[in-house]
């Protein structure tokens, strides 16, 4: 498989994993996220005409390591607040 498209493939996992319900996986989905990255710009270095694809597996990857982040310290926020409370 051609690494702009892993990239999206990686970017696409990530985002799907950061909505899974435990933080393990959720952290997998941000290595996966960062692995989508490095290969998105290893594909777009290697030849300029993947230019569209590479950027689209950039921006699935950056959208898969916010969602795979946010969501454990949503979840930590969340856990503080209602240790407080009750």
């Amino acid at each position: 498989m051609p690494l702009e498209y892993a990239s999206i493939a990686l970017g696409v996992v990530a985002i799907l994993l950061g909505f899974s319900p435990t933080i393990p996986t959720q952290v997998l989905g941000v290595a996966l996220g960062i692995a989508g990255i490095v290969a998105s710009r290893r594909a777009r270095k290697t030849d300029y005409r993947k230019d569209l694809p590479a950027t689209v597996g950039f921006v699935c990857s950056i959208a898969g390591i916010v969602v795979s982040a946010v969501t454990p310290l949503f979840a930590l926020i969340i856990a503080i607040v209602q240790g407080a409370i009750g």
